[in-house]
């Protein structure tokens, strides 16, 4: 095979020789031959034997393929950019090289992501490039797009101003009252309305709940977050589509393989065809399908617009032995096809422990030896030089270490495992800030009357939720600190505030500066990267998640999730599994997840956590 042929060639540490025969997936990757990147200099000044960069000093920063997808700024555009590619890079330098060297105003420039942390991030890296235009950008997430184009102009989406989205518990009290029904149930109804709308399927036994729930909504001047994209897109196609076509004429969209169809049809809407319409993103790395989101976006959109293609191949986030085996996971004729730039390293580490608690001492332990030992217990009991101290450096600090599962049940027992080696950690979902309790505990208590800032009301507000909601005093505080940034971002505009509360997540705000370690689900940590990834529960049942024989569009999702998850590490990368796990109710057997089998032997190593003493809890489980 090509690829096992340009291994050969490549320098490594720890030399790590590839198999011919195996799953085949090894075809997925290739080495460049003029590797770019090294740990001490930038992967970004050219190669060599290639063409001088252009008299463009923007687009002088970027590689040959990051360089000729940000030269094509007139028409349709597709760059399929895998993991570690720079396509950040690449987005920001062209909307740049737009507005600095081809003189189009940045008003014209919509740039559009999926989260506001995202969004965030393209905001301060072009106001580097450009500092004295991207304050006028916009820059938006799919929602906050949607919802300046209706508070624009509402009564073209049939709303009155002044309307407001409301939360999850209002709306289940709504419902309930509307239909005489427990909470519980309407909040049963409630999550089959939102499924139903979000993946644009029909739900028949629906009608006469959600036509009773519309009416609700309409009484009260309510909205639903579910149908603030529909909504737009009603007001779009009723005379305002060249109206922001206008305004928008250069588009721009990341993570395009997280668009469902009423995003496409927003898009299509705001670009015709042939229009100045980039989408960037990789469908390899399509996770949201039980959203709605269509990873055949990208066939559609060729279809439709007939674009140039870029591909973006290079990796420069990670070692060519994690490129290597995240590309044996993703088979089939439209892979990516990798190409490897840093050297092959160290192995990956597939670890077996008996149970997910011995799998939680696991990580910590190698966190400890990874870090030197970080508590004078750890270095005096041995455990960080049992595990091979400072493998990967002596700069790392916690904030470059993740630990990633499939679902939240997993948390409880690595939670509680950091607690008890007081490792700083910290925790994120996709949960919606608005239905976050003491979220909501604070807003309750905010001046409808507007008087004083926000800021002030909101700091005024915490010692109040504290005492009289019997909350989390730390909850109240993370809250307060998350409405906080949102208050300082909006100003005095309390709508705006609003808004942004109802279409922001807990993942939003994570905050990387902080010097823990990061316990995350795969999906919260997409668009992340850390030196050090461990990936817990590779269990088959567990990843891939289901609860039967998986169909296979589901599991070729789960596929993409692992890959995801690999592709965040820089450096090292662990696997582990438990041979016996308490999940949905008892204690379970699983066998190894299947995905392992795809990984070279070569790329491995095996290990298997022995002579830990049981604990008495361990031991009535088992009984039991």
């Amino acid at each position: 095979m090509e690829a096992v042929a340009a291994f050969a060639a490549t320098p490594a540490v720890n030399s790590l020789p590839l198999k011919g025969g195996g799953s085949g997936r090894g075809s997925n990757v290739i080495v460049d031959p003029h590797p770019t990147a090294s740990r001490s200099t930038s992967p970004f000044q050219g190669e060599v034997g290639e063409s001088a960069a252009p008299a463009s000093p923007i687009l002088a920063a970027l590689d040959p393929d990051q360089r000729a997808a940000a030269e094509i700024v007139d028409g349709p555009l597709l760059i399929v950019a895998g993991p570690g590619s720079g396509k950040t890079r690449a987005l920001t330098h062209r909307i740049a090289h737009l507005v600095a060297e081809r003189g189009v105003a940045a008003e014209n420039c919509l740039a559009i992501t999926f989260t506001r942390r995202a969004a965030a991030e393209l905001r301060e890296r072009l106001a580097q490039l450009i500092p004295n235009d991207a304050a006028r950008l916009p820059i938006h997430t799919f929602h906050s797009l949607a919802l300046t184009i209706l508070r624009e102009h509402p009564d073209a989406a049939g709303l009155h101003r002044g309307f407001r989205i409301a939360g999850d518990a209002e709306r289940a009290d709504a419902l309930a009252a509307a239909l005489n029904i427990p909470a519980v149930r309407a909040q049963r109804l409630l999550r089959a309305i939102s499924r139903a709308k979000r993946t644009q399927t029909e739900a028949a036994d629906l009608k006469p709940e959600m036509a009773a729930y519309a009416q609700a909504q309409a009484l009260r001047n309510w909205i639903d977050f579910d149908d603030v994209i529909a909504l737009a897109l009603r007001a779009l196609e009723n005379g305002l589509a060249a109206h922001y076509s206008e305004r928008f004429r250069w588009i721009s969209v990341d993570e395009f393989q997280d668009t469902d169809e009423q995003q496409y049809r927003l898009l299509t809407s705001l670009a015709p065809r042939r229009a100045n319409l980039c989408v960037i993103g990789d469908a390899n790395q399509a996770i949201y399908g039980f959203r709605g989101a269509d990873s055949s976006c990208f066939e559609r959109f060729k279809n439709d617009y007939q674009p140039a293609i870029v591909n973006l191949r290079r990796n420069y986030r990670s070692t060519g032995t994690i490129v290597a085996a995240a590309s044996q996971i993703i088979s089939g004729p439209d892979a990516t096809i990798a190409t490897i730039v840093r050297d092959m390293q160290e192995r990956i580490t597939i670890h077996t422990a008996p149970t997910e608690r011995a799998e939680a001492e696991f990580i910590i332990q190698t966190i400890e030896a990874l870090l030197g030992g970080h508590t004078f217990f750890s270095i005096d009991s041995g455990r960080a030089a049992a595990a091979g101290a400072g493998r990967i450096g002596a700069n790392l600090s916690f904030a470059d270490i993740a630990v990633l599962y499939r679902t939240e049940a997993q948390a409880a027992a690595l939670r509680e495992a950091f607690a008890r080696s007081g490792m700083p950690f910290k925790t994120n979902s996709h949960g919606r800030l608005a239905d976050d309790p003491a979220a909501q505990a604070l807003l309750r208590r905010l001046d409808d009357a507007g008087d004083r800032p926000l800021v002030e009301q909101l700091r005024a507000a915490v010692p109040d939720a504290v005492a009289a909601e019997g909350l989390d005093a730390a909850a109240i505080d993370t809250a307060w600190r998350w409405l906080t940034i949102l208050a300082e971002t909006h100003g005095p505009d309390r709508a705006r505030f609003l808004d942004a509360v109802a279409v922001a997540s807990e993942a939003d705000f994570f905050d990387d500066r902080a010097d823990c370690v990061s316990l995350l689900t795969l999906h919260a940590a997409k668009g992340l990267e850390f030196s050090v990834v461990f990936i817990a529960g590779l269990e088959d049942g567990l990843l891939p998640l289901h609860w039967g024989k998986p169909d296979e569009t589901a599991l070729a999702e789960e596929r993409r999730l692992f890959y995801v998850g690999m592709t965040r590490a820089k450096d090292s990368l662990f696997l582990s599994r438990a041979l016996s796990r308490h999940w949905r109710g008892r204690g379970r057997q699983l066998a190894p997840s299947p995905f392992l089998a795809d990984i070279e032997s070569e790329l491995t190593r095996q290990q298997r956590t022995q002579g830990l003493r049981r604990k008495p809890e361990d031991q009535q489980l088992k009984l039991f």
